[in-house]
């Protein structure tokens, strides 16, 4: 059980006093009209109860008169059986009757009657066993003195009711006359105690619903924003003194909150301006750099390519010559794009089979270029120059000082919401710690042998800004074993039409 029921204070003992005061008025009315109703009660039946012995008495008495005269003048057994049943009750009563000396009249009477009554079931007896000896003479002056014994007796009852009655009646007067003093006090009572309890409710309502009322008002004022109030003052030892304190605190507390917010919103409002500005110098920092890399071709293979062009053209014709320059042309006219403006997929794989066109020619059969494209993906649209920098990396890094015949493959799936493009090659091969490496590895450090100088981290970098994408894993993927090969796997979410507007992609 909570111990806290039996605690009294604060509230709690405010109205178990006021309960109390209440309870105990309205108790002492109602014992008080309980007493008096008892004792009148108490009193009438004292009388009532005299009444009803005395006629008793007088209707047992004329009973056992009659039965002994039917019985004398019948003998029946049913007569003599009544008989003794009236004899055994008024024995009983002759017997309760007090024979002690007394001193008043009406008890005088009432033993006188005792005495009587014995003389008459005496009489009575020696009549009926006269009558059952059949001696005529006997019983019938026993029955005459019972008979007049019987009427003494009725004499010195009717004497004592009409002394009972007098003196009942006026114990009734004065039972009356104290019931009209006792009810007017009793309603006074009643009056007084209905006034108490009346004063006493408002009295104590006020003091309990005053503080309340008031908290009340300030936390109105509170609740549509008004923090500017005085503090709630309440003088009472109870629960709402808590309260009061509690919501003073409360107020106190928001006030400071509030300009605590006031002070950081404007913190944060000169912190935004300065991000601003950061994000302003990066994106200008950020277009410098790729205008760099765009300008990045590498001479030695430049010369490489046109020494081999020259070749070309002196030993196989202008034909084969002529296309070689084109491919070499459409190469470098591809990196001279903006790198941040998006291409089509069909274009990227354009550019990266000219790239291999170049290698093919200059190198002839030691490389060989596989491809298998779903062409539903052509229209997806992806960042420029993204393939060809990683079929670079793979010829460069795995096929370049392979003495075996070196294969790249250009896979493209469309797989669901994501196009997969796979470029495997058959080279060096990679243990872990490069390929971590490879992808963590500084763009100043893989750029010097590529001939768009963008490095396979550009590549992610771009991809995940492009794209809005955290983690690097959900770019791209990269499995390789020394001596077998590499296959790097580009994620690529599908999508075909994208808008640019000041270098914010819009999809």
């Amino acid at each position: 059980m909570n111990k806290d029921i039996f605690k009294f204070t604060g509230i709690r003992k405010k109205l178990i006093i006021y309960y109390l005061i209440t309870i105990i008025l309205l108790s002492v009315t109602s014992f008080f009209s309980y007493y008096n109703a008892k004792l009148v009660l108490t009193r009438l039946n004292g009388i009532i109860t005299d009444y009803v012995y005395l006629n008793d008495l007088n209707n047992d008495v004329n009973s056992l008169t009659i039965e002994v005269e039917r019985y004398l003048t019948t003998k029946s057994s049913e007569s003599l059986l009544n008989y003794y049943t009236v004899y055994s009750n008024l024995q009983k009563k002759a017997m309760d009757i007090p024979r002690k000396a007394a001193y008043d009249t009406q008890s005088l009477m009432l033993k006188d009657i005792g005495f009587m009554i014995d003389n008459l079931l005496e009489e009575t007896d020696k009549a009926i066993r006269a009558k059952r000896g059949r001696i005529s003479s006997e019983y019938i002056a026993h029955f005459q003195r019972s008979n007049e014994i019987s009427g003494y007796i009725k004499f010195y009852i009717n004497n004592l009711l009409n002394s009972r009655l007098k003196k009942g009646s006026e114990k009734y007067n004065m039972i009356t006359k104290n019931m009209t003093i006792v009810s007017y006090f009793n309603l006074f009572l009643i009056i007084v105690s209905v006034i108490v309890n009346i004063f006493l409710a408002i009295i104590l309502t006020y003091r309990l619903t005053r503080p309340i009322k008031k908290l009340a008002y300030s936390a109105e004022r509170v609740s549509k924003g008004d923090f500017d109030i005085e503090p709630v003052e309440i003088k009472t030892n109870d629960e709402i003194n808590v309260l009061a304190k509690a919501f003073n605190k409360m107020v106190v507390n928001i006030r400071s909150y509030i300009d605590e917010i006031k002070r950081q919103a404007e913190v944060e409002k000169k912190l935004k301006e300065q991000e601003m500005q950061n994000l302003k110098m990066k994106s200008l920092l950020k277009d410098a750099q790729l205008k760099s890399l765009q300008s990045q071709i590498n001479p030695h293979f430049l010369f490489n390519t046109l020494n081999t062009a020259s070749q070309l053209s002196m030993m196989e014709g202008a034909d084969k010559a002529s296309e070689f320059i084109e491919n070499v042309a459409k190469l470098f006219r591809y990196n001279l794009k903006k790198i941040d403006e998006p291409v089509s997929l069909a274009d990227e794989i354009n550019n990266a089979k000219n790239y291999m066109y170049i290698l093919k020619t200059r190198f002839g059969n030691k490389i060989e270029f596989f491809t298998d494209i779903d062409e539903t993906a052509f229209d997806a649209v992806i960042p420029c120059t993204i393939i060809q920098p990683i079929v670079e990396n793979a010829y460069i890094h795995g096929l370049e000082d392979l003495e075996r015949k070196g294969e790249i493959h250009l896979n493209v799936k469309a797989h669901k919401e994501k196009i997969l493009i796979e470029i495997i090659d058959n080279g060096m091969g990679m243990d872990k710690s490069q390929v971590r490496a490879l992808i963590s590895q500084d763009d100043g450090d893989l750029s010097k042998k590529h001939v768009t100088g963008i490095g396979i981290h550009n590549v992610i970098d771009r991809l995940r800004l492009f794209y809005n994408i955290a983690e690097i894993e959900d770019v791209i993927e990269i499995e390789s074993r020394v001596g077998y090969g590499t296959k790097v796997t580009l994620k690529i979410p599908y999508y075909k039409d994208v808008v640019y507007d000041d270098k914010a992609l819009n999809r």
